[in-house]
């Protein structure tokens, strides 16, 4: 004869319910770590592109420094395509600014010049438009904030790719270029 013992052997309903209720507050506890992997991904994407474009501003400088120059100058040779237009202080400006420079202190054209420097700076870059269009990243072309000289010497490239909705000024995580110093940053607020 069996006993009693040896015929139940599953679980009781207590002990089902404990289970579950420890697995929800497992859940409860890692959903939010494994949603934000997403952002963590994203921001350290935009950490490597910001490197990226400032170790070609870097190069661009230090081409500009080698060849001896000490003004601004169109078509810097020995880099890229021989068409970087670089800033009185060997800092990349864009592209096809024209012959002489109309203002050597902008960057690029209008605002397609900030999109020409990403482009042309960076080897296989994330998607970048001057619309909020499903690129990865918008472009501003802008002065300093802090200057009013008037001189579009700034692009920040705003990280879309979160579904980012506001503008240049208050985006969370954006790229920014200063043509005068010849810096590029990853700013996140």
């Amino acid at each position: 004869m069996k006993s009693r013992q040896d015929v139940e052997r599953g679980f009781t309903l207590i002990e089902l319910v404990v289970v579950i209720i420890i697995l929800a507050v497992i859940a409860v506890i890692a959903a939010p770590k494994f949603l934000d992997v997403k952002r963590d991904a994203e921001i350290s994407r935009a950490k490597a592109v910001a490197a990226a474009y400032q170790q070609s501003v870097s190069f661009v400088h230090t081409r500009w420094q080698m060849l001896g120059i000490n003004t601004f100058t169109n078509d810097l040779p020995g880099f890229g395509n021989d068409d970087f237009d670089v800033n009185a202080n060997g800092y990349p400006l864009g592209i096809d600014k024209g012959n002489p420079m109309g203002n050597p202190d902008n960057v690029g054209r209008g605002q397609q010049g900030c999109i020409d420097l990403w482009n042309n700076l960076l080897t296989d870059p994330p998607s970048v438009s001057r619309n909020d269009d499903g690129s990865d990243y918008q472009s501003y072309r802008h002065q300093d904030d802090n200057s009013n000289s008037g001189h579009a010497s700034q692009c920040t490239y705003v990280l879309r790719t979160l579904g980012e909705t506001r503008g240049r000024r208050n985006a969370e995580i954006k790229i920014q270029y200063d043509s005068v110093g010849g810096t590029a940053k990853l700013i996140i607020q």
